[in-house]
């Protein structure tokens, strides 16, 4: 890839990940909490702790796998390949973390929403990076 365009790519990167992620975290709770399978009590009680635990979990996951360094963004397989294992690490210890501190009503329909929103949203986000880096870009496979 040309190195002036990585650094836009990297922080173009983490900012839509970074909101799209939250949006994902704000949609689940709000499409559970619509089904009436949340009660109000357990939203207003649990959503920041779970927010900021969320935040932190992505946080540490994206960190340790370098999901946002050069030599990773540099090379498109290696860019999905990284991304998949931070989902799947988040997914992970978020469902661990909140199944073992936060339990109340609706918490399993809540991760289920929440890991299928992240998932659509990984797929699309990276179908259309690999298509910008094939089409648009200089880089390697």
């Amino acid at each position: 890839m040309q190195t002036q365009i990585l650094p836009y790519v990297r922080t173009s990167l983490m900012l839509t990940d970074a909101i799209c992620s939250n949006m994902a975290f704000v949609g689940a709770f709000f499409w559970v909490k619509s089904y009436g399978v949340m009660t109000e009590e357990a939203i207003w009680t649990n959503f920041y702790s779970l927010w900021a635990l969320f935040n932190l979990v992505n946080t540490v996951a994206a960190l340790h796998l370098r999901l946002y360094a050069r030599s990773t963004i540099k090379r498109l397989k290696k860019l999905v390949y990284t991304t998949w294992k931070s989902v799947v690490i988040l997914l992970a210890l978020f469902t661990g973390c909140t199944l073992i501190e936060y339990w109340f009503r609706g918490v399993g329909y809540f991760l289920l929403v929440l890991a299928a929103l992240l998932i659509v949203y990984v797929v699309l986000s990276r179908l259309l990076l690999a298509y910008l880096y094939t089409n648009h870009l200089c880089v390697q496979s």
